[in-house]
């Protein structure tokens, strides 16, 4: 079954709602940025919440400044974006701090629609941020629209090493995109270039989404089931992640499995 392609304007002609965008580190907006920009500008109210700092690559202080620059280009107002500062890569430990924090923002936003990472076994974050943010949702009785946008997997053809950018692993489910105007995919681009320090990323990611794609179709996104389970694998193939050397060791899918039932037997109570 190939996927079903739904091409659709997010947020156009619609009464201005509250839109909440959750990411794992501060270049993952780079997936979604030009959606944001739009959204902006048809006069939504856009929130964006970074978990992490995303240390790899540059530190902290780094990162953190080339965020601010970025949340700028995308027209984001301050005091609408929040910066979580949660470990890089130490999330899983911590799960239940986690979802504490992302289900307060939840009360305080009340978004109407919600946009995070999502579950496909790219970076181990982002999976975690997914479970995160559908623990949340569930906690809360989260009354919005919860969805997900791919940024990277290891389900892609093998004329492309095995890499899929921007596009979600397997092909049963549909997939909704969101055309990008001219003004939306210069930001996303602009977003990109501030990223000085993930350049090795931005290169092959902007090749992966060439103007002409972005302005015809634009960025993927689909709903996020608060039925999903998290016990299963995102996909068949090999995890991303699983090749990555960790300080404590490599990490597996088993970890992320194990971590998420110890969580769920500590603080999600049984089913009546």
């Amino acid at each position: 079954m190939g996927e079903k392609r739904v091409v659709n304007t997010m947020g156009d002609g619609e009464t201005a709602k509250r839109y909440l965008f959750i990411f794992a580190h501060p270049d993952d907006e780079v997936f979604i940025a030009g959606t944001m920009k739009q959204l902006i500008t048809m006069g939504h109210e856009v929130y964006g919440v970074w978990v992490t700092s995303g240390e790899a690559r540059g530190g902290r202080e780094l990162r953190e400044r080339e965020l601010g620059a970025a949340i700028r280009i995308i027209g984001l107002k301050l005091e609408r974006t929040r910066l979580l500062r949660l470990p890089n890569r130490g999330l899983l430990p911590i799960l239940g701090k986690a979802v504490d924090a992302v289900s307060d923002l939840f009360e305080q936003v009340v978004p109407d629609r919600v946009l995070v990472t999502a579950y496909e076994g790219g970076h181990i974050d982002h999976d975690v941020v997914n479970f995160i943010a559908h623990e949340a949702a569930k906690r809360t009785n989260l009354a919005a629209d919860l969805l997900e946008f791919p940024l990277y997997n290891r389900n892609g053809p093998a004329y492309l090493m095995g890499w899929k950018i921007n596009r979600f692993p397997g092909k049963s489910e549909t997939v909704y995109y969101n055309p990008l105007t001219d003004e939306a995919i210069d930001v996303k681009h602009q977003v990109m270039r501030i990223y000085a320090s993930q350049w090795k990323d931005m290169a092959p990611f902007r090749l992966a989404m060439p103007r002409f794609r972005l302005k015809r179709y634009g960025e993927p996104y689909r709903p996020l089931s608060l039925g999903r389970d998290y016990t299963l694998p995102p996909h068949r193939g090999r995890l991303n992640y699983e090749g990555w050397l960790f300080p404590s060791g490599d990490i597996r899918f088993r970890h992320f499995k194990e971590c998420i039932m110890l969580y769920r037997r500590k603080h999600v109570p049984p089913e009546k």
